[in-house]
Order: C-alpha cells, then structure tokens, then sequence
C-alpha cells in the first residue's frame, strides 16, 4: 500500500476552494489509475490519496521501493486546473499489509499509516518505507515522554537527585560547586542520555522538569543541616525563553532566598537566544538578585566570543573533549591556555570537563580562577535529605 501526500503536507487543499480541490483529485486519481492499474485506488480523510496492489506473495522490500518509484514516476509536476498551470510535490509513504496486520484492527492499521506518513512528510526526499524496528522506537520515545510527563505531573517522586563536585584547582580537597544530575527511577528506560534528548524536543515539557528540579534542591536546602556549596543547575536556552522563567524562579527560592547566590544556572552555548529580549531580561534580572550563569561545553562545535564578551556568564565550562585530546594535540593544549586567558580577562571562573587520569590533571593550571571536575576526582553522588550527602551512589 502507498499513501501519497499531495503538496507534502496535510492542509494542502485548504488553499483551494472544494471545486479546485476535486479537480486535483481527480486528475491525481485517473492517471495513477491508468499508469499503474491498482487493485485499489481511493482516498483516505478526504486528503491522502491511497494506492493498494494485491498479490499472493509476500511483499520484499526491493519489490516496495520498486513500486514506490514507479508511483513517484507517475505523479505529474505540474497539473492544469482551472486554466493555468500549478506545481506539485508529494511525499509517499509505502507500507506492506499481511492478513495478521488485519487481523489487529482499524486501529493498528491508522496508527501504523499515520506513522509512515509522518516519516515521509520529514523525509528529504518525500520517500519512506515501512520499518517495523522504526515504528517500534517510535513508540518506545512516544511512551518515554507519556511517563515523564506523568511522573513530572505527580510530583517528580520517581527522580533522584545526584551532584558531581568540582573542585578548586589549587585545592583538590575543596568542593566548589556541585552539578545537579538527575536520575528517572524508571530505569527500563535507560539513563539521561536517552530520555533527555526527547524532552529536549519538548519545551515545556523540559520547562516543568526544570522546575521540577529547582525545587527538589531547594527542598534539600531546606532540610539540610550543611553548609552547601554552590550548586549548578541545567537549563535549557528554551526555559530561559520562557515569558515567566525569573518570576517562577523568584517564587520557587522565596522560601530560602540566601539560596539565590548560590545558585549558578549552567546553559548550553548558543548565540540566537540572547537575542531574544525576555532572554536578556530573565539573565539580567536574575543576576541583579544574585544567581549566576555558565556556559556549558565551551569549545564544542561553534563558539561564539561574543556570548562571553557581554559578560552575561560567570562561569566558562570546558568541553571534556578538549582535556582528552591535550596530552596527545599541541592545538588543543593551546586552545585551553587561551580559554584560561579569556575567562581572566572577562574575571569568570574555568571550569575544567572530564578529567579522567592523573596525567590530565597534571595539565590543569593551579589558578584561583580554574575549577576542575572529573571522575578522577570523585564520581556522581546521591543528592538526599535522609542520608548524607556524601553517601556515594551505587
């Protein structure tokens, strides 16, 4: 079966009036019909133009992809409708059905098409094949963001807390800052490095999970009998973009305000945000109440000086790479020499990423402004307010 997009997207008729609109489909609809003779052709939401060829056999993938371009080959580039003529475009999403697939439902089948559409409509090409490993991780991310939502809606009770010290070069013993971690207790789905990247793609689902963590280190301030250290916590430039990001913060910490100087909001570099007035305005207000910011993974793709010369940022982080690659790489050593000078020029602290070894410490700078943290020097550790907060993670 091939399910075919006209305009590659799916309001496409709604810039033509019902006349119009059924004069496309039906030239659509008679040349494939006479092209490539189909033991089905018809159209599904009164949009998507639906090709289906039965055979006895089994369907191979050569033989789909076969077919697809001989459907692709038939559609017309341009079609005469109403007197003039019109460009056209289509996506086709291509897709084999076995009685078993029938068997399951209406529902399987609208689910499994709707899928593949999607897949050909993001396609560079407008060509997608039916994968059932491909529909399976769809369904995989589609559950992960459902539960995340739910367990960030309940409270956040299923996440932990863990911090990474960092320590200060001229004193390895000192804890300097603490870096939140963040642990889902649902651990069938993996770590951070899956289920962060889909929330990433969801704002304000990233926007409530943020919050969500403020809290929780505020809810550990507060019954805690130390003396905390600075904490670091992960934002994304899409919360900082957010109308009610310093009046939601200001709120959250109203019950430890001596919290806010210590509080350092790690963000990822990337230029375009700060072009944004509310943007500058949530930093900018935010620093006046005493929070501070650093710019995570320096030195990782595009680097933009102009991010640190408006002195935005307290802190400059290293990206790990960067101390990896110094024993072996004259240019990456040197790289590092310079980013040590420009955080003294512009007076923001130097974070070091990943040191691992013993040999990339000895590369480190014992310097008031450089700050090291790594495995080498401790491990993630358990951020609780019934044990101590040095209590390894296991």
């Amino acid at each position: 079966m091939h399910v075919i997009c006209v305009g590659r997207s799916s309001d496409y008729y709604r810039f033509f009036d019902s006349k119009t609109s059924r004069e496309i489909k039906t030239q659509l609809h008679n040349r494939l019909n006479d092209a490539l003779l189909p033991s089905i052709i018809g159209l599904f939401e009164d949009r998507y133009i639906v090709v289906v060829f039965v055979k006895n056999s089994p369907w191979t993938k050569e033989q789909i992809i076969e077919q697809q371009q001989r459907v692709q080959r038939t559609l017309p580039h341009e079609l005469i409708v109403g007197g003039n003529p019109l460009p056209f475009d289509y996506s086709v999403a291509s897709m084999p059905f076995y009685e078993k697939d029938i068997a399951k439902g209406k529902s399987y089948l609208f689910k499994t098409m709707a899928f593949c559409v999607n897949k050909s409509l993001k396609s560079v090409d407008g060509l997608y094949v039916y994968s059932h490993s491909d529909y399976k991780c769809s369904l995989r991310k589609r559950q992960i963001i459902q539960d995340l939502s739910q367990d960030i809606r309940q409270g956040g009770a299923k996440f932990e807390l863990c911090y990474q010290p960092i320590f200060h070069s001229t004193d390895t013993s000192k804890v300097n800052i603490w870096e939140i971690l963040l642990r889902w207790k649902r651990t069938e789905y993996g770590g951070p490095g899956e289920f962060m990247p889909l929330v990433a793609t969801k704002p304000h689902l990233h926007y409530s999970l943020t919050m969500m963590i403020l809290n929780k280190v505020i809810d550990y301030a507060v019954s805690s009998e130390d003396t905390l250290p600075n904490i670091s916590i992960n934002v994304s430039n899409s919360d900082l973009m957010m109308v009610d990001f310093f009046d939601d913060v200001m709120i959250a910490t109203e019950i430890y305000p001596e919290l806010r100087s210590k509080i350092i909001f790690e963000v990822v570099e990337y230029s375009e945000m700060l072009s944004k007035k509310h943007v500058k305005d949530n930093i900018l207000n935010l620093k006046k109440i005493g929070f501070r910011f650093a710019i995570d993974d320096f030195g990782c793709g595009y680097s933009n000086l102009q991010l640190l010369t408006e002195k935005h940022f307290d802190f400059i982080k290293i990206d790990k790479t960067i101390i990896g690659m110094c024993e072996q790489d004259a240019v990456a050593y040197e790289t590092l020499q310079f980013i040590l000078k420009l955080s003294e020029s512009i007076n923001a602290g130097l974070v070091i990423e990943g040191v691992e070894t013993a040999q990339q410490l000895a590369l480190v700078p014992e310097d008031p402004n450089v700050f090291i943290q790594g495995f080498l020097l401790s491990k993630p550790v358990r951020l609780t307010s019934t044990l101590s907060p040095r209590t390894k993670e296991k």
